[in-house]
Formats: C-alpha cells, sequence, structure tokens
C-alpha cells in the first residue's frame, strides 16, 4: 500500500483564476488536510507572452505599460487567492512565471521537485481559452511528477489521477 503521507510534501496548484483552478486550490487544501498540513503548497500563474497579439498594430512602447499592468493585476489576484482560500497554518508560497503556461508549469515542477501536480481541467472560454488551450492535457502527458487533474463540479465529469 502506498503512504501518501511520506510521498507528498510539495503540491503544485497552476492556476489561471478561473472557477475550476479556484476548485482545484480547495482540493488541494483539502488533500494537505489529509495530510495533516504537511504539504507546502505552491500556487503557481504563468503570464502568457505577448507574441501571440503581434498581430495586432499596438506601438511597441504600449506593450510593456500593458504586460505591466497584467503582470501587477496576476501579483494581485495571486495575493487574494491565497488570502481568501488557504488556511493561515497551512504553507503557502505564490509564484508568477511569464512563457507559455504548459511548459513553465512542467519546468517549475521539475525544478522545484514537487510531489504532486493539483490542476484544474477547465479553464478560461473564448480567446482566453485559446490562449490557455489544453494547458491540463499538456500537463498530464508531459510532468515529472503525478498530476490530479480536478474538474469543476458544475462542468460534470469526476476526477482523475494521472502519473
Amino acid at each position: 500500500m502506498i503512504n501518501l503521507y511520506h510521498m507528498i510534501s510539495r503540491i503544485l496548484i497552476p492556476t489561471d483564476f478561473s472557477e475550476s483552478s479556484r476548485y482545484a486550490v480547495k482540493y488541494a487544501i483539502d488533500l494537505n488536510r489529509m495530510l495533516r498540513h504537511r504539504a507546502r503548497l505552491y500556487l503557481l500563474h504563468v503570464l502568457q507572452d505577448f507574441t501571440e497579439f503581434s498581430e495586432y498594430d499596438l506601438s511597441p512602447t504600449i506593450l510593456p505599460q500593458i504586460y505591466l499592468e497584467f503582470e501587477q493585476n496576476a501579483v494581485k489576484r495571486l495575493e487574494e487567492m491565497v488570502s481568501s482560500l488557504i488556511p493561515q497554518e497551512m504553507h503557502c508560497g505564490t509564484y508568477l512565471l511569464h512563457g507559455v503556461p504548459f511548459h513553465e508549469i512542467i519546468e517549475f515542477a521539475d525544478k522545484e521537485k514537487i510531489d504532486l501536480i493539483a490542476i484544474g481541467t477547465r479553464g478560461r472560454t473564448g480567446l482566453k481559452h485559446i490562449l490557455f488551450g489544453h494547458t491540463a492535457e499538456k500537463v498530464v502527458k508531459k510532468a515529472p511528477c503525478p498530476v490530479l487533474s480536478i474538474r469543476h463540479p458544475d462542468t460534470g465529469g469526476g476526477i482523475g489521477v494521472e502519473g
């Protein structure tokens, strides 16, 4: 029998601030409670690069300003997520990276020796869906550790473990 108590000490929770990723955070918190608060939580948001917007006629001086605003907003939202969802007795760090979400998540998990990734399976919609695409699917396929894919109950389906 596998003893998760000794196997899981670092849980990565990627977030795009969707309801699905908020649900994944709550699920990881419950899992950590079962582990007696032993695991450290890593809340990660990846800010997509603006290369996809190169087709728009935006001044090169405006893009850095817009990107800085997105960055500041992401930091604020990470802090709000921690203060509203993470119990004070749990160890949680927030991280903001830049790049392609699935790639940065996988690199972060490898670098930080993450034991488990808890990721929501449904994220953004519309243009945001195109940008964040099939992040969860790619993470499941390429992650260096087990991935707990968590579907929000409002979208149907269940919870699955890969890895």
